[in-house]
């Protein structure tokens, strides 16, 4: 039993539980990434048949339709080509009739001439211009297409978090609660946090010395450190007969207990609360 990340797949910032004996959750995706405990997984796709290899596979043999505008243009192009090769073609006959004959050599270097075909050459050169200018941005594009549709964009709808953040949930806000100090909650949010090796659990460590805690975590020798597991679902530290803990608050009630004996229900309660407090995550 383990947590994914499958940010990479599904653009989802939340770790997802995975753990055998179930249709949707015993399944792994090739580059996703355990962020706690470990996992045996058994390969069941042939190389190169991964959803990876699907996805490279459809990436490449897709076929880029041309933009509206490169559609009109190529369009205007070919009409002045055609009058073009017209005008060049009746060109020698009249010129005989009027007495002045022209070189064959002239008249193909003046069809060279009125070709549009430098308008033509500057199309991809013009495609890769305007990529590179929303590229300065922080937009990605993948098509001219989807530079010319940038332009009439008047409001942009994202179905993923992942799609415009790093794609971890971050720690954004400690909030004291129960008549906590903000201090005290700083330090419980950090020593709880120590034994959590996860995005989640690095970011409440990162935040809480940002905002005060002291920059030691302050252990003893004898101090337990509680690691964070996709089973136990908590982390945090037991030192000096006190304890500090993070997670799913049924985890943090049955960590409480002292000699096998759960503690008052107000007061759990009140150790989870002071524990974290609360946290506001920012993906």
């Amino acid at each position: 039993m383990a947590y994914v990340n499958e940010a990479a797949i599904t653009g989802e910032s939340a770790p997802v539980l995975k753990e055998p004996g179930t249709d949707i959750r015993s399944s792994v995706t090739g580059g996703t990434q355990v962020v706690s405990d470990t996992l045996r997984i058994q390969i069941s796709a042939d190389p190169g048949e991964t959803f990876l290899d699907r996805m490279i596979a459809l990436v490449e043999g897709a076929v880029r339709q041309k933009t509206p505008n490169e559609i009109a243009l190529s369009i205007l192009l070919s009409g002045l080509t055609i009058v073009f090769l017209l005008a060049v073609a009746t060109l020698e006959p009249f010129a005989i009739y009027a007495g002045t004959p022209v070189s064959t050599v002239i008249v193909i270097a003046l069809l060279v001439c009125l070709i549009p075909t430098t308008i033509g050459g500057l199309l991809s050169a013009i495609g890769i211009a305007g990529m590179d200018r929303v590229t300065r941005f922080n937009v990605l594009a993948m098509s001219g297409r989807a530079v010319e549709a940038a332009g009439d964009v008047d409001v942009l709808l994202l179905d993923k978090t992942g799609t415009i953040t790093f794609g971890n949930r971050l720690a954004a806000e400690i909030v004291p609660v129960g008549g906590a100090t903000k201090l005290d909650c700083l330090i419980a949010a950090r020593q709880s946090s120590l034994g959590d090796d996860t995005p989640e659990g690095r970011s409440i460590q990162a935040l809480a010395e940002q905002l005060g805690a002291p920059s030691t975590n302050g252990l003893t020798p004898d101090a337990e450190v509680i690691p964070f597991h996709a089973e136990t679902r908590m982390s945090g530290v037991r030192q000096d007969g006190h304890g500090y803990f993070k997670g799913a608050s049924d985890a943090i009630i049955a960590a409480s207990a002292v000699d096998g004996q759960r503690p008052p229900s107000s007061t759990a309660k009140s150790s989870a609360s002071r524990a974290l407090a609360a946290h506001r995550w920012r993906c």
